[in-house]
């Protein structure tokens, strides 16, 4: 199988130069500077390997990691970034990336990694899940390029993490998360992160999918065990 490989890249000099060398090499390639133009490919275009910049002007790459992996497509990732701080490595990983190579990198490097990931994906690839921009489930239409959630027609305020943590709950629906699951996914960075900010995130939720937050009907609490978010009771 010939591997396709997406480069997401908005440095137009180094772009050109990684499609060159995978081209060398026997690639089929697609690029794309920014993270419209790179979801467009990924309807449209069989890819094998996704290369990935995090800084896209002004939408950061690991959007589109979490995009995917919402999704349900397992399309290896390999980050192909300047940033070095381990922060931002983890972070990067903990979304969803299979590798993460800094700049400047030798190109020998790149293809190994690439190479292998490439291996990966012969094997699994007739099991992945197409990419979707839209999910409709009970009554909420959920946009994961415009980030926007509709209920019955009516558009509703999620905005930032609130958008996250539905998209997420949306993505697991019908299955338990519980409120480590959801601290360590969402409150990454904090040491200390507190259950009473994943509380005011839920209520928050709640008051905008909910008819009656206090006998919610979609996101769901089970004491002691964390959350669930249904539609299936939604009649």
């Amino acid at each position: 199988m010939e591997h396709s490989i997406l480069i997401i890249e908005d440095d137009s000099f180094l772009r050109k130069m990684m499609k060159r060398s995978l081209l060398r090499e026997g690639y089929e390639v697609h690029s794309a500077p920014s993270l419209p133009e790179a979801l467009h490919l990924l309807r449209t275009a069989d890819v094998s390997v996704i290369l990935l910049d995090l800084n896209l002007g002004d939408r950061d790459g690991r959007d589109i990691i979490a995009l995917l992996r919402r999704q349900g497509s397992d399309i290896p990732i390999i980050v192909v970034s300047h940033y070095t701080e381990i922060e931002t490595k983890v972070h990067a990983f903990e979304l969803g990336c299979d590798d993460y190579l800094t700049k400047p990198f030798h190109t020998e490097e790149l293809l190994a990694r690439i190479k292998r990931l490439g291996q990966r994906t012969v094997q699994c690839h007739s099991s992945q899940i197409p990419f979707q921009e839209r999910i409709t489930t009970g009554p909420f239409l959920v946009d994961y390029q415009d980030r926007t959630v509709q209920k019955e027609g009516k558009t509703l305020h999620l905005n930032g993490k609130l958008f996250e943590l539905f998209a997420y709950f949306v993505s697991n629906q019908n299955q338990l998360i519980s409120k480590e699951q959801l601290l360590s996914r969402f409150w990454w960075n904090q040491d200390h992160p507190s259950e009473n900010t994943l509380s005011v995130h839920i209520h928050m939720l709640r008051e905008q999918l909910e008819e009656n937050p206090k006998l919610p009907q979609y996101l769901l609490t089970k004491r002691g065990q964390g959350y669930i978010f249904t539609t299936q009771s939604s009649g």
